[in-house]
């Protein structure tokens, strides 16, 4: 739903139809799904790569990592 600022401008809202974030916004979102994603998950292989005492879940989680921030990235950015 679009709102009026003070200023008598409209604002977006990211639910409406048609919004589209500005480039930044767009660049940010990208960056951060694609280091949170091997970050994270890797980290939760290194952790349980730790505890087990193995030495593949690291590659695998920064690999599944990878793999899901772009699948995310896809499926917020991708499609229109």
């Amino acid at each position: 739903m679009s709102s009026t600022n003070p200023f008598g401008q409209r604002s977006n809202d990211e639910s409406e139809p048609g919004y589209r974030a500005p480039q930044s916004d767009l660049y940010t979102g990208v960056l951060s799904r694609l280091l949170a994603g091997p970050l994270g998950i890797g980290g939760l292989g290194w952790a349980l790569d730790r505890w087990l005492g193995t030495s593949f879940l690291l590659p695998c989680g920064i690999l599944l990592g990878m793999a899901l921030a772009l699948y995310v990235i896809w499926l917020r950015y991708g499609r229109s």
